[in-house]
């Protein structure tokens, strides 16, 4: 039998920690910000949403790709202290490719939203491209 492991989010990044929390279970743990993609937990959660170690996906960091994609050329849209972003993208990083392609409408609103909060124009059709492009790009990288 395999121990159900947390999936963690990014909830608050201040100075060189890092606060992360389960998904599922909701247990947070403030770490530096050198070992976040390090830690693993055993989930206090519920067990039909836990994951084990076979049920993870494998790396795929679309998350961490759209902010990358947002902050270059020609956009230069970067996070500030009071949007969601860092959050948002660590889950996307959590739950994998597969999950942010089924959950597409749902990260494209994310976009829209935060676009509307900053005053800029928002194409939902772009929005999707951006977040398509952001997948396959994680997927190259995580094939190298």
């Amino acid at each position: 039998m395999t121990t159900p492991l947390c999936m963690f989010a990014t909830v608050a990044t201040r100075d060189d920690m890092t606060t992360v929390a389960c998904v599922n279970c909701g247990r947070r743990v403030t770490i530096p910000v050198v070992n976040a993609r390090k830690i693993i937990a055993a989930c206090r959660g519920a067990e039909e949403t836990r994951w084990s170690r076979e049920s993870l996906p494998s790396p795929c960091w679309a998350g961490s790709e759209l902010k990358r994609l947002l902050a270059g050329w020609p956009l230069y849209i970067t996070v500030t202290a009071d949007c969601p972003c860092t959050a948002r993208a660590s889950e996307m990083d959590v739950r994998g490719c597969e999950w942010v392609e089924e959950n597409l409408d749902t990260v494209v609103g994310w976009l829209r939203e935060q676009a509307e909060a900053r005053g800029l124009p928002f194409l939902d059709a772009a929005g999707r491209m951006l977040v398509r492009r952001a997948i396959r790009n994680a997927r190259r990288a995580a094939a190298n």
